[in-house]
């Protein structure tokens, strides 16, 4: 009896670790499946996202294309032509004086019989003639008729004013802009899956118009529609819903096999065009991060399974060895290895968390950058009230989600340590006033009472992080305003008291409202990362709930304090105290140049930008300020394009950082040794990424920059380092 209460004793642990070690298996296979879904869902999405800027691109270079027909249009209109010849050499002119060849074009006169005419001739009946026979005045399609040689996208335009030819008067009817297909590809080709997204431009009878691609076409059919219907698709989906979704929203994307590989692929119609555009992608080149990311999450789970079965064994032996004194040191010390293993593990997971939050904050910031400034580009425009309010309200969700973005980057830096408190000297008066400045904005619309006093300070100037200061009043005075109804008030106090020595001050702020309140226990958690007391407050008043997690920290990282004092329905109290050191007057940075002061009409700009949208916006933006621009697409091309202008040609660079061949310090680094410029140690350089935290700014020092801006750019900010740079 005992043995086997022995051996129960033994048994009973194993059984506990081998149900553990199933039920966690269990666990992370269910996770991998949610995972792979979310992946699948991303993939999509992110596919979908590049090619409705790939069609926003083939649909402004299309629509270049008919202005430039109707240019043509504008300068045949009421001619009369004495023979075809004549027809023929104004057909060359018309091409020559608008540079057709430029645009890979040819320039086609259509009679009323369908008779084609080109520069080189009469080409007879053109083939193509009923697609213009349905009454429409325009019309675009792929044309491979054996009239003309080649495949040309077709741009066909009923003349506005009669032309007539010969003795007979023969009537033209049509002007024709043939646009040769292979030169369609720089409206749509996309260098962000490394070369590995195949092209696909199919008729709207679901035959292939034309293919780009750097390998061979995986699809191989001339039928594209018959050939997605008759793929193994992925997940349960069929052609027939990705069809449907194509006619509803214009864009749809799902994943297939092809020679058992998984591919997606993404479908967007030009509805003015009679054409598809589609996008075909292996599946290991969309969304890679967070493919490795998951494959590390799995990775970690296992590594933590296994851990937990090792820790139990290694418990189970200790029980039955306990009284080997030596091989219980033994496993201590094995035991005490595998931790430091895994923590060594943790710390290499951290390191990659880091890098991934820098990565998504350029990733973010870049298309933001784009978002942001062609709303503000659009909004310049005077558009009419309709849309006027649309675009308001872009910039305004715009504004929103870059908000949302900085406290979750914030936070996670925060956690990392990689946030420093930086003083300098700063007149402490002035932060309290920016802060009611700022606060005067978030009432605009609102009908609330705010009360702002300072005490009056015969020393105000002090050394501060003016800018953490900013965020942690106006984080608590947001919420105020966000969580006070209108007719209620907000009272902001700025008091200051002595410190320590006659070397310090404490900056005391009272932020009082007579708001919604909080519970007694939600104050207890209000500094817990994305703690709010509802359920519902996420959609009632929007946001992360890292507000307030942000702020303490801050507090903390200043050596501060922070109080809270509220009750349910009647209101709150926030009290902030900061120790401050004096400092003197003449310590304090001059004020930057006002906008209107700067005078930047013929400064002539080298900007380095790899994204064409951002080039773009930049370029858009500068001209406005009467500031020339030239650009270069990568790092190699703005060396060269520096090296190969004389002196003076150009006043300051722009650098952009993450851009291929060579990247902005290097570029930088290229230009301040060049030996026969020594223009190039002294031309200001300036970093315009969307590499935005503190390491980043130092690393462009280091390179040496002159200055750092960050995406998505402010013009105000860009003025004020250009004249800074320059001394305007």
């Amino acid at each position: 009896m005992k043995e086997r209460k022995q051996t129960t004793k033994y048994l009973l642990p194993v059984a506990f670790a081998m149900i553990l070690v199933v039920v966690l298996t269990f666990g992370i296979l269910f996770m991998r499946d949610s995972l792979m879904k979310l992946t699948i869902e991303e993939r999509s999405n992110q596919l979908e996202e590049m090619v409705t800027q790939i069609r926003a691109n083939l649909d402004s270079g299309l629509q270049t294309h008919w202005n430039l027909v109707a240019g043509l249009n504008n300068a045949v209109q009421g001619n009369h032509f004495k023979n075809s010849q004549d027809v023929s050499d104004n057909i060359a002119h018309m091409e020559n004086d608008f540079c057709t060849d430029l645009y890979g074009c040819r320039v086609m006169l259509l009679d009323e019989q369908g008779t084609a005419y080109l520069s080189d001739g009469p080409a007879g009946i053109w083939y193509d003639i009923n697609h213009l026979l349905d009454g429409e005045k325009r019309h675009t399609f792929v044309s491979e008729t054996d009239t003309i040689d080649g495949s040309f996208l077709v741009f066909s335009q009923e003349l506005d004013s009669p032309i007539t030819m010969g003795e007979d008067h023969v009537r033209f009817t049509h002007i024709v802009l043939l646009k040769d297909i292979q030169t369609v590809k720089q409206y749509y080709t996309t260098t962000t899956y490394g070369g590995s997204a195949a092209t696909y431009v199919i008729k709207k009878n679901g035959t292939l118009a034309y293919f780009d691609a750097d390998e061979d076409d995986v699809i191989g059919a001339r039928n594209i529609y018959k050939a997605l219907e008759e793929a193994e698709y992925v997940q349960g989906r069929s052609f027939d819903t990705i069809k449907e979704q194509l006619d509803r929203d214009d864009i749809a994307a799902a994943n297939i096999l092809l020679n058992q590989t998984e591919y997606y692929y993404c479908l967007t119609a030009l509805d003015n065009y009679d054409m598809t555009l589609m996008l075909l992608i292996p599946a290991d080149c969309v969304a890679v991060s967070t493919m490795d990311m998951m494959n590390s999450a799995i990775r970690t789970g296992a590594i933590f399974i296994s851990a937990i079965a090792l820790l139990m064994l290694l418990a189970f032996f200790s029980l039955i060895k306990v009284q080997r004194s030596s091989q219980m040191v033994k496993m201590e010390q094995e035991t005490n290895k595998e931790l430091n293993r895994l923590r060594t593990a943790a710390e290499s997971a951290n390191a990659a968390k880091s890098t991934f939050l820098n990565n998504m904050s350029h990733d973010i910031r870049t298309p933001m950058n784009a978002i942001i400034g062609f709303t503000n580009i659009a909004l310049k425009q005077n558009p009419n009230p309709e849309v006027r309010a649309c675009l308001d309200k872009i910039s305004d969700s715009s504004e929103h989600l870059l908000t949302l973005i900085n406290d979750v980057l914030d936070i996670s830096r925060i956690e990392s340590g990689k946030i420093q408190f930086m003083p300098a000297p700063v007149d402490i008066t002035e932060v309290a006033d920016t802060v009611a400045n700022i606060t005067h904005g978030f009432l605009s619309n609102r009908n609330l009472n705010f009360n702002f006093h300072q005490e009056a300070l015969e020393a105000p100037y002090v050394l501060a992080d003016a800018v953490r200061i900013r965020e942690v009043l106006v984080n608590i005075l947001g919420n105020a305003v966000k969580f006070t109804n209108d007719g209620g008030t907000i009272t902001f106090d700025a008091g200051y008291r002595p410190g320590a020595d006659g070397q310090h001050i404490v900056a005391c702020y009272s932020i009082v409202d007579t708001g919604v309140g909080m519970s007694e226990e939600f104050v207890e958690h209000i500094f817990d990362e994305f703690s709010q007391e509802e359920n519902s407050a996420r959609t009632k008043y929007k946001g992360t709930g890292l507000g307030m997690a942000i702020t303490k920290r801050y507090v903390d990282l200043m050596g501060g304090t922070i109080r809270i004092e509220s009750q349910k329905g009647k209101g709150s109290t926030f009290i902030v105290e900061l120790p401050l050191e004096l400092t003197d007057a003449e310590h304090i940075q001059k004020q930057d140049v006002p906008i209107a002061a700067a005078k930047l009409t013929g400064v002539k700009i080298l900007m380095a930008e790899d994204n064409d949208l951002n080039a773009e916006i930049a370029t858009v933006q500068l001209e406005e300020c009467g500031i020339q621009v030239t650009r270069a697409v990568d790092g190699e091309e703005v060396v060269a394009v520096f090296a190969s202008h004389p002196a003076g040609t150009f006043d300051i660079i722009l650098m952009d950082v993450m851009m291929p061949k060579m990247n902005g310090y290097e570029a930088t680094k290229a230009i301040r040794s060049l030996d026969d410029r020594p223009d190039g140690r002294t031309i200001p350089i300036v970093a315009m990424t969307a590499n935005a935290f503190a390491e980043d700014v130092q690393a462009s020092m280091d390179a040496g920059m002159n200055g750092h801006l960050s995406k998505p750019i402010v013009m105000d900010e860009v003025v004020k380092t250009i004249s800074r740079n320059l001394d305007r």
